[in-house]
């Protein structure tokens, strides 16, 4: 049996941008390319080739294909890992689309809304090694959508779903990696969800009572294919804007959640870390109502089980329906490079 050289997982590199590409088409330059990433080994992106055929034509004497042709690359993948500060900002600003940021230093609060009209998605490079031999940059990269699960300990999970218009420049770069640079993990435990109801009663923290927590956010961004583009496409356009947040919390002597639901209650929520910490993520829905709510149970306790999405919450004036915002040392994301 021939000797190989075997491949460990431990040995792929992931390189990001908190940069955008100032347009569709272009490339970041190696000097952009600053965070090595921690990932989950499932990452991976994926090179599609299309094609067209003659297999189902007759007249060529066989019902096997005599002809073929490639007519489209497109690339996606899903970027999963522990979620650290540096990357659950980097996931916020390339799906929701629009940040603005305050602070003078370190570290700087970003605050992400979606826009109300572009509809074409920001785009990035990000530089990959897969194997020893196999390294490319994958250009004109945009995310199409996000999910946090949060554990009631360790971890945060964050994914990423990102889809390219199809370019990739092969080859490793010319400089070094970057260092491997501290990850500022956020933790479940640190997470709290408050609830104010219309009508008075003050804010509700269901710290203590709340199980697990589930947030989505989906632009159902596409490539958008054009006759004249070629084999690629020209870039990545939004959808219809979709999310859902949904968690389990214990159920109480006095009503609270039921009733919210049951007399479709105006909520203002947030979703937040705890404010004491450096590092922070954080979720605010100004106006909502209870989608659902079912009753399960946890542990043999009784639990009420909520969904909140994109048909019970409501944008209140310039208040976005959805906004997040992520407290790192990153100074801005999302910058045209």
């Amino acid at each position: 049996m021939p000797a190989f050289s075997m491949q460990k997982q431990s040995a792929r590199n992931l390189v990001l941008s908190p940069n955008a590409q100032i347009a569709y088409g272009g490339i970041l330059a190696e000097n952009k390319l600053t965070t090595r990433q921690r990932f989950n080994p499932s990452t991976v992106f994926e090179k599609m080739a299309s094609r067209r055929t003659d297999k189902n034509a007759a007249g060529k004497g066989s019902e096997w294909a005599t002809n073929s042709q490639l007519t489209a690359w497109d690339i996606k993948g899903t970027l999963k890992s522990e979620a650290d500060a540096f990357l659950v900002g980097w996931m916020c600003a390339f799906v929701f689309g629009q940040e603005t940021v305050t602070g003078a230093a370190a570290p700087y609060t970003h605050t992400f809304t979606v826009p109300n009209i572009s509809a074409t998605m920001p785009c990035t490079t990000i530089y990959v090694e897969e194997t020893a031999a196999v390294k490319y940059k994958l250009q004109d990269m945009a995310a199409t959508g996000l999910s946090f699960e949060v554990p009631e300990r360790g971890s945060i999970t964050a994914s990423c779903d990102l889809v390219g218009t199809g370019l990739w420049t092969p080859g490793a770069m010319v400089a070094a990696l970057p260092a491997l640079i501290p990850a500022d993990y956020l933790l479940g435990s640190d997470f709290t969800i408050t609830i104010t109801p219309s009508g008075g009663g003050g804010a509700v923290p269901f710290s203590g009572r709340q199980k697990s927590l589930s947030i989505k956010l989906d632009r159902s961004a596409a490539p958008f294919k054009a006759s004249g583009d070629g084999l690629t496409s020209g870039s990545v356009a939004s959808g219809a804007g979709k999310f859902s947040i949904g968690f389990t919390v214990a159920a109480e002597a006095t009503d609270d959640v039921n009733g919210w639901f049951e007399n479709q209650t105006p909520l203002a929520i947030t979703v937040a870390t705890n404010p004491a910490l450096t590092y922070q993520l954080g979720f605010t829905f100004p106006s909502a109502v209870v989608k659902a709510n079912k009753l399960t149970d946890t542990e043999d306790k009784v639990m009420w089980a909520v969904e909140f999405d994109e048909t019970s919450c409501l944008q209140v004036g310039a208040a976005s329906a959805i906004s997040a915002f992520v407290i790192t040392d990153c100074p801005a994301y999302l910058v045209p490079a």
